[in-house]
C-alpha cells in the first residue's frame, strides 16, 4: 500500500539533511539559493517570502524634518513623471515574462538537484532542461493570461458601481459594500483554485515531464488519472503541506528576519545619511538622481533577497523532496530513481580445482 503524506515526512527530512549537511558544500548551498529565488519556492514554503515582501517597509524613512513628500515632487516635470511611469510599467511586464521563463526552466533544475542530492553548475542544468522548461513556460503563460481574464470578468462588474458612485462625488453606501461580499468570496475561491493548480503542476507535473520526457498536456492527463484513483491521498498531501508550510513560516521567518537585520540597519543608516547630505547640499530630484535611487534600491533588494534565500535553502530542498517521496509511492519510474537497487556484490574469485592425489608407486 502506498505511503501516506504523513509517512514520508521523516524521509524528506532525512533527504534534506543528507543533501545539505553530509558533507556541507558552500558552492552547492549557494547554487540552491539562486534556484530557490528563481523558482519562487521560498514564497510557497516558508515565511522567507514574507520577509522579502516586507523589506522595503522595514527601512525606516527619515522624519519629515528632512524630507517632505511635497518637496520631492515639487518642480518635477509632469512629462518626466509620465515617462518614468510608462517605463516602469513596460519594464515590469517584460521582467515578469522573463521571470516566468526563468522560473519554468529552473523548476526542472531544482527538481533534478534535489532528486540526485547534487546541484550541478547552473549553466549545465540550464542547457539540459531548456526544452521541457520551454514547454512548461508556454503552459504557465497560458494559465496566467486565462487567470487574469477570469479575474477581470469576476472583479470588474463589482468595481463598476463603485466607480460610478465616485464619479458622482458620492460616498459608497453600505449596499455597495454588501454587494461586494459575494464577489469577494467568488474571487477568493477562484484564487484558491489557481493556487492549487500551480501547486499540483510544480509538485507532480514537473516530475512526470522530467522523468518520462512527456509534454505538459500529457503529464496533466497522467496526473489526473492517478489522482482519480486516490483523491483522498492527494487531498491529505495538500492539507499536510499547508501544516508544514505554517511550521516552516514560524521557524524560518524568524531566522530570515534576524538575517535581514544585518542588512536593514546599515542600509537605513546610509539612506538617512544620503538624504541629510543631499538636503543640505541642495540636491534636487531629476532624471539622474531618480535613476540612481532606483538602481541603488534594486541592488539592495537583490542582495537582501539572496541573503534570505541562503538562509532558507533547507526549505527549498525539503518541500520538493517531500513532494517527490509522496509521489514516488504512486509513480514507479520516480520510485526507481529515488530508491535505486543496491549494487550487486563483487563476484567471488575463481576457486582452484581440488588437487588430485598422486597414486602410490
Amino acid at each position: 500500500m502506498p505511503k501516506s503524506a504523513v509517512d514520508v515526512i521523516s524521509t524528506a527530512f532525512a533527504h534534506t539533511a543528507d543533501q545539505l549537511a553530509e558533507p556541507f558544500h558552500f558552492g552547492q548551498w549557494a547554487r540552491l539559493a539562486l534556484l530557490a529565488l528563481a523558482t519562487g519556492e521560498l514564497s510557497s514554503g516558508s515565511g522567507c517570502g514574507n520577509v522579502l515582501r516586507s523589506f522595503p517597509s522595514q527601512i525606516h524613512r527619515p522624519s519629515n524634518n528632512f524630507v517632505d513628500p511635497r518637496d520631492l515632487l515639487h518642480g518635477i516635470d509632469p512629462a518626466l513623471i509620465a515617462t518614468l511611469l510608462m517605463v516602469v510599467l513596460a519594464g515590469g511586464l517584460v521582467l515578469l515574462l522573463v521571470w516566468i521563463y526563468i522560473a519554468s526552466i529552473t523548476r526542472f533544475m531544482l527538481f533534478d538537484a534535489v532528486l540526485r542530492k547534487h546541484c550541478d553548475p547552473l549553466g549545465t542544468g540550464w542547457q539540459r532542461w531548456q526544452r521541457p522548461g520551454l514547454s512548461y513556460f508556454g503552459w504557465q503563460l497560458a494559465l496566467s493570461i486565462l487567470s487574469l481574464t477570469v479575474a477581470a470578468v469576476l472583479f470588474l462588474p463589482a468595481l463598476l458601481p463603485i466607480l460610478a458612485t465616485l464619479k458622482n462625488h458620492r460616498q459608497p453606501g453600505p449596499e455597495i459594500l454588501l454587494a461586494l461580499i459575494p464577489m469577494a468570496f467568488l474571487f477568493g475561491v477562484f484564487a484558491l483554485v489557481v493556487t492549487l493548480i500551480n501547486v499540483l503542476a510544480k509538485d507532480f507535473v514537473v516530475p512526470l515531464m522530467a522523468v518520462e520526457d512527456m509534454g505538459v498536456i500529457d503529464a496533466w492527463r497522467r496526473l489526473l488519472a492517478l489522482m482519480k484513483g486516490e483523491p483522498l491521498s492527494y487531498a491529505g498531501y495538500i492539507g499536510m503541506k499547508i501544516v508544514l508550510a505554517i511550521g516552516a513560516s514560524v521557524v524560518f521567518g524568524i531566522l530570515s528576519a534576524i538575517a535581514a537585520l544585518f542588512l536593514i540597519i546599515p542600509v537605513g543608516v546610509v539612506v538617512a545619511g544620503v538624504v541629510i547630505v543631499g538636503k543640505a547640499g541642495g540636491l534636487s530630484l531629476n532624471a539622474f538622481t531618480i535613476t540612481a535611487a532606483i538602481v541603488a534600491a534594486v541592488i539592495v533588494i537583490a542582495v537582501m533577497s539572496y541573503l534570505v534565500a541562503f538562509v532558507c535553502v533547507p526549505v527549498a530542498v525539503f518541500f520538493p523532496a517531500y513532494a517527490m517521496y509522496f509521489f514516488a509511492e504512486r509513480f514507479p519510474a520516480l520510485h526507481a530513481r529515488l530508491y535505486p537497487p543496491a549494487p550487486a556484490p563483487p563476484p567471488l574469485p575463481p576457486q582452484m580445482p581440488p588437487l588430485t592425489p598422486v597414486p602410490a608407486s
